[in-house]
């Protein structure tokens, strides 16, 4: 895979501060931007042992995916289901698995790894590079933080498109966190601007919510049970169905949702007026949330309801509008909630060439696609 322009001018941002000395760099770039390409060209030319770590299973088979195309094989350090799915991935996509038992290059889950640190005694101070994606989460004490400091000889790359956490944490050194350095990619704008990403438009009808009783814990997020009790007081479960059957009739949607019981609610609303939809959650079999991804991609699912799946990470580049179900007190979560629909389909129907198109041709193009 070839790397864009400012991919490539991040990825040497990264080299250069680890030639001057750095240990471990953020490298941040925007939800889209392809922040797994570029780290997957970092782990095919590192010559010795290398772990990219991810914090959710999806996040697991997506990079093994990104290796695949990159013709790199790897482990995975993961539990069973998670390397049959990413076989099964890697062959119908590729045609082969590049998924190898005995490989110094890994792909792990975090709570795997950290589980196995006795099994992996030999080759983990055999890892000269690992990889943390979604580095917003790792501080030095906890699980992310443990597993990057199981390479006692290894130096690091984190990426993430928002810096910063809603607790209040330091992701820095001398704060609460690993990171030595941070780098920054261009801002969402600038990559709106050069057609890299899609423009958007954004509707925010009235609510009554009422989030009066509703803490904000010391994570810097809202209570959850108080939350679902001000969603189910409020009509926000009607009027997001609502509102799409206005805004965005027959768009392939994500709608967030605070927790499963409410999620089914708005799943319910949605067929119950005509739009067919699934709940994806933290519970939901692989077999199914593959099942129910297929049937979206072929317009056979018009929305997916999903509870804390996909916002963060999970690249759908056939999603055409987001609706927000509930509210957060985070900044950093909503901004990844919002880019899921930021990434351009059509990169895949040009077969490669919208890295050819000029700018203007990029926004020209974008700029039709988005007519209502």
């Amino acid at each position: 895979m070839r790397l864009r322009p400012y991919q490539s001018k991040l990825k040497s941002d990264v080299y250069n501060a680890w030639d001057s000395g750095v240990k471990n760099v953020l490298a941040v770039s925007p939800t889209g931007s392809g922040k797994t390409v570029l780290f997957s060209d970092v782990v095919k030319e590192h010559d010795g042992a290398s772990c990219a770590i991810a914090h959710r299973q999806e996040l697991v088979t997506q990079i093994s995916l990104a290796l695949a195309r990159d013709g790199v094989r790897h482990r995975i350090i993961g539990p069973p289901n998670v390397i049959k799915l990413a076989n099964k991935i890697h062959m119908d996509e590729l045609g082969k698995s590049y998924y190898n038992v005995n490989s110094m290059c890994a792909v792990a889950g975090v709570n795997t790894l950290t589980r196995r640190r006795t099994e992996l005694a030999d080759w983990l101070p055999r890892v000269t590079k690992w990889i943390q994606d979604e580095a917003h989460h790792v501080l030095n004490n906890n699980i992310w933080g443990k597993a990057v400091n199981m390479f006692p000889n290894a130096i690091g790359l984190g990426v993430t498109a928002t810096p910063d956490r809603a607790d209040g944490c330091g992701l820095g050194r001398w704060s609460d966190g690993i990171f030595d350095e941070m780098v920054e990619g261009p801002q969402m704008r600038d990559l709106i601007n050069m057609g890299y990403l899609t423009d958007y438009r954004i509707f925010a009808p009235p609510s009554d919510i009422d989030l009066t009783n509703v803490n904000v814990t010391a994570s810097g997020e809202f209570s959850k049970n108080p939350l679902k009790d001000a969603v189910q007081k409020s009509h926000i479960i009607g009027d997001v169905v609502k509102h799409y059957l206005r805004i965005a009739p027959g768009k392939l949607g994500l709608t967030f949702a605070d927790s499963v019981e409410n999620a089914n609610h708005i799943a319910a609303e949605y067929n119950r007026h005509g739009v067919p939809a699934e709940v994806v959650h933290g519970g939901t079999p692989d077999a199914d949330r593959i099942e129910i991804l297929k049937r979206f991609k072929a317009r056979e699912i018009l929305q997916i309801v999903n509870v804390d799946i996909f916002g963060e990470g999970t690249d759908i580049p056939v999603l055409e509008v987001v609706s927000f179900a509930r509210p957060t007190a985070s900044y950093s979560l909503f901004v990844q909630q919002f880019g899921r629909a930021l990434r351009l389909m059509i990169s895949k129907i040009l077969a490669g060439a919208w890295d050819t198109y000029t700018d203007a041709q990029r926004r020209a193009f974008i700029a039709e696609s988005i007519k209502p």
